[in-house]
């Protein structure tokens, strides 16, 4: 069962990479050997552009918490 099965799959593969066709070109527009194509500009952005540091904080009232954050006000119900 095993054997079979390797066969098949190595001879599609042989017969796969007998093709007479190449590939495509996909962007032939594209090409990085052409010195009309030009660079692009080369500007620096830090990696950590907008980084804000936040510290741990203890342990808070979770009821509150939720009564804070809520959009209904309290006593109006959820």
């Amino acid at each position: 069962m095993r054997i079979p099965s390797i066969a098949a799959l190595a001879a599609s593969l042989l017969v796969a990479s007998c093709s007479a066709t190449a590939p495509p070109d996909i962007l032939p527009m594209f090409n990085p050997a052409n010195p009309a194509t030009g660079l692009r500009d080369a500007r620096y952005s830090p990696v950590l552009g907008d980084y804000q540091p936040r510290r741990p904080t203890g342990p808070d009232d979770w009821r509150r918490l939720n009564d804070r954050l809520s959009p209904a006000r309290k006593g109006q119900g959820s």
